[in-house]
């Protein structure tokens, strides 16, 4: 038997969200490093072109650890399943007639239709809230913001070769 209700927010989550039930927070949740996890090799290679797109996106939004790395395999693989299923069902039909003459919903639809959130859809990044500390002009705080524009300090030394890193050679797939 599973574990009863929604599973929980990670802590860093309710914490910039402002915890808005107020309920108390694990002060012993495990916080992996912010570092890149490295792209397995299995993926195919639709899945590591996604790879290699979102992993520098989540790193600037603080949202990728060490322990991540499943989960974005997983989402890239399904990212690459999405592309091809949408690509035969442009082929095909939506409906499909059994041998039995029923008509039924193609299973590519279901593919299609499967969604993973990992802090990259607008109702996700609603939930966030970033406050001024969290970042600094585009010009990387030289002299005035860039027309006004701010963006998010990395908490990760933004070159390769950059002290205190772990992360000097970051290798895409």
């Amino acid at each position: 038997m599973g574990l009863r209700g929604p599973a929980p927010k990670p802590r860093a989550l309710v914490e910039l969200a402002g915890n808005p039930g107020k309920r108390p927070l694990n002060r012993y949740e495990p916080q992996p490093l912010r570092k890149r996890p490295r792209c397995p090799d299995y993926l195919d290679e639709i899945a590591k072109r996604e790879w290699n797109r979102l992993a520098p996106i989540l790193e600037r939004m603080r949202a990728l650890t060490e322990a991540d790395g499943i989960a974005l395999a997983n989402l890239c693989q399904q990212y690459s399943m999405l592309q091809t299923a949408q690509i035969k069902l442009q082929k095909t039909s939506l409906l499909l007639k059994t041998k039995s003459g029923y008509v039924q919903q193609s299973p590519l639809v279901g593919i299609i239709s499967a969604a993973v959130e990992f802090g990259l859809t607008p109702a996700a990044r609603t939930r966030i809230e970033v406050g001024p500390q969290d970042l600094e002009p585009l010009n990387g705080g030289r002299g005035s913001t860039l027309n006004g524009q701010w963006h998010r300090k990395a908490p990760w030394p933004t070159q390769p070769g950059d002290a205190g890193s772990g992360t000097d050679r970051v290798v895409p797939c």
